[in-house]
């Protein structure tokens, strides 16, 4: 499916009028510290970045508007504009979202309000919609959204966005900048870290994997990878690192399960600890990451016998 900029925008400039409260402040976290980080990545791309617990969003300027992907928690909004408006002057004109998750989609109301166009998988705006703890706004729904694939031509770049099968969620994208080389890739394994694997939104250790290894396929050596949290680039090889460190936890945490081991018991093993070093700088710990592996394995186990 492919969409050409002003074609898109005059079809869907009706639908952008809702304005409706903002979303609540998330967790813990003090966003009145939190700075934004402008990197280049290259004439007229740009990553913005607000630390560990926010999402990384990437930023292509030129004279259609502006292109972004993710908008992080809603509070960051004044200044992820601030930024904005130190590398371009054209107003936002889409905003892909890679999954539901609040610091990724928490700015969507006031981008929407903005004129942004909102795009995601349809299942991610299902999802989000049929959400019943802290609903989102209407107003921060996708307005488009595709099944398997979908390509924009905006400010010159053809923008490929595809599904992978259900990883972090089952609602993943990944954007696929095709001059430019570049990809943001979400959350699906890439940088250092202890990935969030979102067990109960659809996402899965398997899938996980399976995601890592599409986007090595679509990507080549030389694509400069835009992970979800960190960064702002990596390549093939923390996307490597990360596949060998599923492998091994998967193995590990599922030999336990099989042998009977409680979750308690597999936490306090320790099977990360060999990769710990290195992935200490993100969001989640190692004991909550192996938590996650440990639920979703012992799911599918008991499915199994089922």
């Amino acid at each position: 499916m492919t969409i050409r900029v002003k074609e898109l925008a005059a079809a869907l400039a009706l639908i952008l009028t809702c304005v409706i409260p903002g979303v609540q402040a998330q967790g813990n976290i003090d966003f009145s510290k939190l700075e934004i980080q402008t990197v280049k990545i290259s004439d007229g791309l740009y990553v913005l970045m607000g630390g560990a617990a926010q999402g990384n969003i990437l930023v292509l300027t030129g004279s259609d508007g502006l292109f972004l992907v993710d908008s992080m928690y809603g509070q960051m909004h004044q200044k992820i504009m601030d930024a904005l408006a130190k590398v371009s002057n054209q107003p936002i004109r889409f905003l892909v979202n890679t999954h539901l998750h609040g610091d990724h989609t928490g700015g969507n109301e006031a981008m929407a309000k903005l004129g942004a166009v909102l795009i995601s998988h349809e299942n991610m705006r299902k999802e989000m919609a049929a959400q019943t703890t802290n609903p989102p706004p209407a107003a921060a729904l996708p307005v488009l959204t595709y099944t398997d694939s979908l390509t924009l031509h905006v400010n010159g770049e053809e923008i490929y966005l595809f599904h992978p099968a259900p990883a972090h969620t089952d609602g993943d994208s990944v954007i696929y900048l095709r001059h430019a080389n570049v990809m943001h890739v979400g959350d699906v394994p890439s940088s250092l870290r202890y990935p969030n694997i979102g067990v109960n939104d659809g996402g899965s250790v398997d899938g996980m994997m399976a995601a890592a290894r599409q986007v090595m396929k679509i990507a080549n050596a030389n694509t400069k990878i835009i992970p979800g949290h960190l960064g702002p680039v990596v390549g093939f090889n923390e996307i490597n690192q990360q596949l060998n460190m599923f492998t091994a936890v998967r193995e590990r945490v599922l030999t336990a399960i099989r042998a009977g081991k409680t979750e308690e018991q597999v936490v306090a093993s320790k099977p990360t600890k060999d990769f710990d070093e290195g992935r200490m700088g993100g969001a989640i710990t190692p004991d909550r990451f192996v938590s996650l592996v440990y639920t979703d394995l012992f799911r599918k186990e008991k499915e199994k016998k089922n």
